[in-house]
């Protein structure tokens, strides 16, 4: 009995697997062939569903108002952000320094400069005074 059950393990490798042998094991798996779904027959009567020309037109006059919305939304944002002399008064004229127009360029004034220039030297000398010691 035990022989018999050798013999038959011995004989079931040694039968070459055929079917194993031909499928590669990296390959996709081919595709099952796909069914064709039956036509659709509309008849002439039926509409396709589209919107109407009143629709069109809220959507037009939509899309319009909120273009127009999001321009004046800007614009009042560009006035109320503006610098002061920039903005126009009430008389049409530009606000700013001794009748100066848009555009011209105000003169410096001494006093500033002489700050800045107090300040360049003091941030000189301590740079100065900070530098590593060579030996």
């Amino acid at each position: 009995m035990r022989s018999a059950l050798i013999a038959v393990l011995v004989a079931a490798l040694l039968v070459p697997a055929g079917a194993f042998a031909q499928s590669a094991p990296f390959q996709p798996l081919p595709q099952a062939p796909l069914e064709e779904p039956p036509p659709v027959v509309t008849s002439p009567g039926q509409g396709d569903g589209g919107i109407s020309g009143l629709q069109e037109g809220l959507l037009i006059f939509a899309g319009i108002a909120l273009v127009l919305g999001i321009g004046v939304a800007i614009a009042r944002d560009a006035r109320r952000n503006a610098p002061a002399e920039a903005r126009p008064t009430s008389g049409g004229s530009v606000a700013g320094a001794a009748g100066e127009g848009v555009g011209e360029r105000r003169k410096p004034d001494p006093r500033a400069a002489q700050k800045q220039k107090a300040a360049a030297k003091r941030a000189r000398q301590a740079r100065k005074r900070n530098r590593p010691v060579r030996k």
